[in-house]
């Protein structure tokens, strides 16, 4: 019985978030609201923990392993929503298969910086070049995605598809613990 609780527990963990995530977002977006408002915020949180980053001092570790952790959690949720919901429809329905291939390889890129991070972060190195690129690259695709890719899409796009997708976009969110 106690292993029925606990696999109950871990089941309902896992698949109770996405379901929540979908439901809210989907009444928010049918209130009103816009379903790129999430991967707005998205931007200006992480790029707010790059500035962090570019401050922590060298010395210490713990901050410096805390913020990195804390972006690369980020980091991977935000490109798990638009990677699985925003791209493949800048690709498919609005045609514009150049624009989801270097909005995907700028995911690419940060995955890179982040392993050379993580390297330069657990053998106490300097990685301020690597936050600087970083945040630059994520400073300009965030750019391009606020003002050119999300306006065509809302352009686009039929309304009454807005909040499945605003729906689609916290699932994937959620799924990443």
């Amino acid at each position: 019985m106690f292993l029925g609780g606990v696999a109950a527990g871990v089941i309902g963990g896992k698949l109770v978030p996405p379901l929540i995530g979908i439901v809210t977002a989907s009444g928010r977006v049918k209130a009103g609201g816009d379903p790129f408002e999430l991967l707005i915020e998205d931007h200006r949180q992480i790029l707010s923990v790059c500035e962090q980053l570019s401050q922590a001092p060298q010395d210490s570790k713990m901050q410096r392993s805390r913020l990195f952790l804390a972006l690369k959690r980020k980091l991977a949720k935000h490109a798990m929503a638009e990677e699985d919901v925003v791209y493949p429809i800048v690709h498919g329905q609005a045609r514009e298969s150049d624009e989801s291939k270097q909005l995907y390889d700028d995911h690419a890129e940060m995955k890179i910086l982040l392993y050379e991070m993580e390297d330069k972060l657990m053998s106490g190195a300097d990685w301020s070049p690597q936050v600087a690129a970083l945040t630059d690259l994520i400073r300009s695709h965030a750019a391009e995605e606020e003002q050119v890719v999300f306006p065509m899409l809302r352009r686009q796009m039929e309304q009454s598809r807005l909040p499945a997708m605003s729906g689609q976009i916290s699932r994937e969110e959620a799924l990443v613990v």
